[in-house]
């Protein structure tokens, strides 16, 4: 099973043949790498083996040495490794946890760190093209610190890995200066579409996922061009229709805390894709059925300017039977089951509201499908993006708030 697309609670998404023809062109035209930032599309079917192999053999050296991983890296350079290993439920037993550093500039979060180097043995995976993003450099600088504190220079230089740019770059020069094994970034994938390249993959490696079965997903997705043409291509046109009938927010929801980060990293990929020259839908996310408690009411009676988008897992490998001291209705029931149930109550009652919900069934949260849920995404916010006549692979807005910084520490 794919992806699988249903559209039956968005009736009022209606698109032209026209938009239709267009969505299809627009993904033959991706599928060309011609244009900026578009080796992602290929890359699944592309990766070169042998940069799988050295992937394989370096985390494995990595675990030798290690049992906390700190992944340093913010957005893209961190969020699908994040997204995918919470999904899976964290790092496989006997191998090292990830921790995550450079995603923000807390001194508070920072100095918790300082106990990690302390208490266990580490190592470094910093994720950067240049190296010269503020909150991954300084986070680098500031642990590896302590790492000479503990572990002295060369050997803090062996528990280092540095994934960036194959020719320029401070971290480029850094890490042929002291050594670092490295991996590249493809100059063609920017950060929110990078999910299958080293930056993402390596650290998944070093906590035990198979990194194999996450590309094949993506590779079995990209590769059915009649999927595409078919179930694939529905999202991209449904998001811009609605988009273009008033609908100006997407609501990812989901019915399980550990697909949290999955939210965020669409936030991040459509946010970011789309947010620009006044157009694009605003992604939020939320866990149900916990921010129902919070956000139930607006979205059954709020103001109308969003639809909702339910990733909806169809089957978990735990769960846990009620006992009987629950009470008839429930004892005996699997907590999955009643899962479900809310699924289907949660939707009935806010198309009764008559609001727009898309749901996207996965068959299960292994990495064979979680590698095609994100390609998935990758393709639906590029085309979309396309169909709003917007690059959605740059970022101008971004560079806004960063000279700002700049120009306040500069005084």
């Amino acid at each position: 099973m794919k992806i699988n697309l249903n559209t039956e609670f968005a009736a009022s998404a209606v698109y032209s043949d026209a938009d239709y023809n267009r969505a299809l062109a627009i993904m033959d035209e991706l599928r060309e790498d011609k244009e900026a930032y578009t080796g992602w599309v290929n890359w699944p079917v592309t990766l070169p083996a042998e940069w799988m192999e050295k992937m394989k053999t370096v985390a494995e050296d990595i675990r030798g040495k290690c049992d906390r991983l700190i992944v340093i890296g913010i957005g893209g350079s961190y969020l699908g490794t994040a997204a995918v290993l919470e999904a899976l439920g964290g790092s496989k037993e006997g191998y090292p946890e990830l921790v995550y550093a450079g995603n923000n500039m807390s001194g508070f979060y920072h100095a918790g760190l300082k106990k990690v180097v302390d208490e266990h043995d580490v190592c470094v995976c910093v994720v950067s093209k240049s190296g010269g993003t503020m909150e991954s450099r300084l986070a680098f600088s500031i642990i590896k610190g302590w790492m000479y504190e503990k572990y002295g220079r060369e050997e803090t230089a062996a528990r280092i890995v540095a994934i960036t740019d194959p020719h320029k770059g401070i971290l480029r020069e850094e890490s042929d200066a002291e050594g670092y094994v490295t991996f590249e970034i493809p100059s063609n994938i920017g950060g929110r579409y990078s999910a299958f390249t080293p930056g993402i993959m390596f650290p998944l490696a070093v906590a035990g996922v198979d990194i194999e079965a996450f590309v094949g997903g993506a590779k079995a997705v990209q590769a059915d061009k009649e999927y595409w043409k078919n179930e694939g291509v529905r999202y991209a046109l449904t998001r811009y229709a609605l988009n273009q009938q008033g609908k100006h927010i997407e609501v990812f929801e989901y019915y399980d805390p550990s697909m949290r980060l999955i939210g965020e990293w669409c936030k991040q990929l459509f946010g970011e894709s789309e947010g620009k020259e006044g157009k694009g839908l605003f992604p939020a996310s939320l866990t149900f059925s916990t921010d129902l408690h919070s956000m139930g009411q607006f979205l059954q009676e709020g103001t109308q300017i969003f639809f909702e988008t339910v990733i909806n897992v169809l089957n978990r490998d735990a769960d846990v039977i009620v006992p009987e001291s629950a009470g008839p209705e429930l004892a005996g029931r699997s907590l999955n089951d009643i899962n479900k149930m809310a699924v289907k109550g949660v939707m009935a009652a806010h198309r009764k509201a008559d609001i727009q919900i898309v749901r996207i069934d996965v068959e299960d949260m292994t990495e064979y499908s979680l590698g095609q849920l994100l390609y998935f995404f990758m393709m639906t916010a590029a085309v979309t993006g396309k169909l709003m006549c917007i690059d959605p692979f740059n970022q101008p807005g971004v560079e806004d708030y960063k000279q700002e910084i700049r120009n306040l520490l500069g005084q």
